[in-house]
């Protein structure tokens, strides 16, 4: 069978899940079942999601509704995208607002009319006063038939950059991203470093340039980007495109200011890159899941096939069985290697991901405070405060990346020792971005400096202050020598103690504003730390539950298949010669559809076309 619209051949894995599920279900495994159930859910899943993200205000809501040719995201001045929104396809143009539920239950959805699209929906009366998590939006349009469903995200940049954490989050789950900068100047360094995360993360992935129509040197920004890119060793690919040209082409149905706007370079990213699935995560862990299946129910139909072609056999495999049914028991116990390098491993990350998170806030406080003892911070306080925020949102973004490779490096380090310890069909789990805790929650903003800058008039006070005292004292002094109060030495000896004390009030008024401001400071990269902290230790037990939970229910399917082959081995000998070699026919017969799953599973692994033809269906 020739799958030429089915890039990730879905038909063909669903098939073998078919007949991997039949013959599990022969054998009563439900275990099995379950399991290839859940990956057939996944693999059936139409939806190719493809994060829009970006810094604020670049144009990444009006990229999509020209893209889609129809409104679904808000669009504006101000901060327009102010919660996720996930578009995708429907018949009909429809939005609903999921919404959180107390007590940990279930979000509920919540219908509104599309209309409301445009309003800040962060307080929509229809949420009766509770958190909004997102807005779905369905609609009508050619472009998501496909499959392809757009999350529209808010801006990653402004005060404390308070979105950051929540946009990477999303990225694990993502096929694509959109990353949005338009061509009024070159990439900043939050936008580097935001790319330079988001990249390792999600790798396919394009830099949209845009708002080409508006700036008239944009190809010499575009230059200068790109070599920004490649000093930084990214390859990601850059399009430079207008959205407002998109828009007027598509009112005026003209094909050659389509062309002009470049949407058709962007169009083919997503048909060539994003819907070929030309890296397809979920695929290949539902090809693994299946394997390991079928491995399970291979293990059991070999010892039962061994028992009835070599009798003689039959203690040696009934020995070695018992050997390794112990093993995988042994495996469940709270002192199993696997369950050892677990805890040291996440014990180990978490030290790890908090001296990584301190070390950074240090460098951040060490830097900043050197910034402030060379300004007044009483002037300079908003862009002090700003360059904080960002600098602070960064490491953090910075060290939720780091925690989330780690994660995956401790998972296939737990797979090696499980398979050390005796037991095969390791699947590797997904480390699920929902389990990494992304969302921090809007960061607090750097508290006001309540020092007010110097004024002339107090700078004059001052210096009065203290040329009083000079004049009295020498005048006095001089008074004796028959001068008057007031006279040239009285009247110096002022002007210098005037000028140095002066100095020292400003120099000690401007020690108590660097101290407040360093206070300030500290205070806000505290509260940080606490909260992040906390977060991070959150997310890293959530993995440790994931990681311990699925190689548990491994060792306790090996368990059960294991058993379940010795059960078997025992009760080929008790068997009549007749039902002995139906058995042994039927057996074969499952065999034989057990291995040629194995081998479409290992094409499929190395890309090669998989055809499970000539199989047969009936278990």
């Amino acid at each position: 069978m020739t799958q030429p619209n089915d890039p990730r051949k879905v038909k063909v894995i669903v098939e073998l899940i078919d007949h991997t599920s039949r013959i599990a279900d022969s054998y009563e495994r439900g275990d099995l079942v379950d399991r290839l159930a859940r990956a057939k859910a996944r693999i059936t899943d139409p939806q190719i999601r493809v994060v829009i993200a970006g810094q604020l205000k670049q144009g990444k809501s009006l990229l999509l509704n020209s893209l889609l040719n129809m409104p679904v995201a808000r669009v504006g001045d101000d901060e327009s995208t102010v919660l996720a929104t996930v578009v995708s396809y429907g018949e009909q143009a429809s939005a609903r607002l999921v919404v959180a539920n107390p007590d940990g239950e279930e979000p509920e959805l919540v219908e509104i009319p599309p209309a409301d699209l445009r309003n800040d929906l962060r307080r929509a009366p229809q949420a009766g006063g509770r958190e909004v998590l997102r807005v779905e939006v369905t609609a009508p349009s050619p472009l998501l038939k496909g499959g392809l469903a757009f999350i529209d995200t808010p801006g990653v940049g402004g005060y404390g950059q308070p979105h950051l954490s929540a946009t990477l989050g999303l990225l694990p789950d993502a096929d694509a991203m959109l990353m949005v900068s338009d061509t009024s100047q070159e990439f900043t360094e939050p936008e580097m470093t935001f790319i330079r995360q988001a990249v390792e993360i999600c790798p396919v992935a394009v830099i949209v340039a845009s708002k080409t129509d508006l700036y008239p040197h944009w190809r010499q920004i575009v230059d200068a980007n790109s070599v920004h890119l490649r000093r930084a060793g990214i390859s990601t690919p850059m399009i430079p495109a207008s959205a407002q040209l998109r828009s007027h082409a598509i009112q005026l149905n003209d094909k050659e200011l389509n062309e002009e706007s470049n949407f058709p370079a962007i169009v083919k990213f997503l048909s060539d890159r994003v819907l070929s699935r030309e890296s397809d995560r979920v695929r290949d862990h539902v090809v693994s899941e299946i394997r390991a299946a079928a491995e399970h129910l291979a293990m059991g139909l070999d010892a039962e096939l061994s028992a009835f072609n070599d009798p003689q056999a039959r203690d040696r495999l009934t020995e070695e069985l018992e050997r390794r049914k112990q093993e995988a028991q042994d495996a469940l116990q709270q002192t199993a290697l696997w369950q050892q390098v677990l805890n040291d491993g996440i014990n180990d990350l978490t030290a790890d991901v908090d001296h990584d998170l301190r070390g950074r806030f240090r460098n951040i406080v060490a830097y900043t405070e050197s910034v402030i003892d060379s300004c007044d911070p009483s002037v300079q306080w908003a862009e002090i405060g700003a360059e904080l925020e960002n600098a602070v949102a960064t490491a953090v973004g910075d060290n939720f990346v780091w925690a989330y490779q780690r994660s995956e490096a401790l998972a296939a380090e737990v797979a090696r020792t499980f398979m050390e310890a005796g037991l095969d069909a390791i699947k590797m789990p997904t480390i699920d971005a929902r389990d990494m805790g992304a969302g921090f929650g809007e960061f607090k903003s750097l508290a006001s400096l309540e020092a007010r800058p110097i004024r002339v008039g107090d700078r004059v006070v001052s210096g009065l202050r203290g040329s009083f005292g000079g004049v009295l004292m020498f005048g006095m002094l001089t008074s004796f020598a028959g001068l008057g109060m007031l006279n040239p030495l009285s009247l110096g000896a002022g002007a210098l103690i005037g000028r140095k004390a002066y100095k020292e009030e400003m120099e000690n008024r401007m020690l108590r504003i660097r101290n407040d401001a360093k206070i300030n400071m500290r205070k806000f990269v505290d509260d940080v730390s606490f909260v992040v902290g906390k977060e991070s230790r959150d997310r890293l037990k959530g993995i440790q539950r994931q990681l311990r939970d699925h190689y548990r229910e491994i060792a306790n399917q090996t368990t059960r298949s294991l058993n379940e082959s010795l059960q078997a081995t025992l009760a080929a000998a008790k068997m009549e010669e007749t039902e002995r070699n139906a058995r042994v026919k039927e057996l074969e017969r499952r065999r034989n559809i057990l291995r040629q799953v194995l081998d479409h599973c290992e094409k499929l692994s190395v890309g090669a076309p998989a055809e499970p033809a000539g199989m047969r269906s009936n278990s």
